[in-house]
């Protein structure tokens, strides 16, 4: 949606995505229940206003804080059936250990956890998952402090 939007053809996938989720999950007799998840909030009166009954959780809510992520003995028990060692554990632990969702701490990166028990090795597996484009514009509109006249 992002790229959608800086790209020039935010209304064509507005359109679609009206459409697919309105098709999906509001007329679908087969659906019960369902999950979005995603890094952008995106409100009911916009591209989801085929949708109502959202329940959106943010970053901050308890509600299914541990979901969004590894806890680590979820993490240190994946280590310790494909037996790596207690380094590996520091390791792991250093490299990908840091998320916060709402109270819980020690949520780990889903991704790059388990590339590195595919690969055995740490790196930067995250690095290329995703565009930066909505934080270069925030930052390049952005005024001074006290600059009334931008955003």
């Amino acid at each position: 949606m992002q790229e959608a939007y800086f790209n020039g053809y935010w209304k064509e996938l507005a359109a679609f995505t009206r459409a697919l989720f309105g098709n999906t999950f509001k007329t679908n007799p087969s659906m019960y229940r369902a999950v979005m998840t995603g890094i952008t909030r995106v409100s009911e009166g916009s591209v989801l206003s085929e949708l109502n009954n959202l329940d959106v959780v943010a970053t901050t809510s308890d509600k299914y804080a541990t979901c969004f992520g590894f806890t680590e003995p979820e993490v240190f028990q994946a280590l310790d059936e494909q037996e790596f060692g207690e380094k590996n554990k520091d390791e792991v632990k250093q490299w990908y250990d840091g998320f916060t969702f709402g109270a819980c701490t020690n949520i780990y990166n889903p991704w790059s956890v388990t590339n590195y028990l595919d690969k055995g090795k740490p790196a930067a597996y995250w690095a290329n998952t995703s565009g930066n484009g909505l934080v270069s514009t925030l930052i390049q509109q952005a005024g001074r402090p006290g600059d009334k006249d931008r955003v």
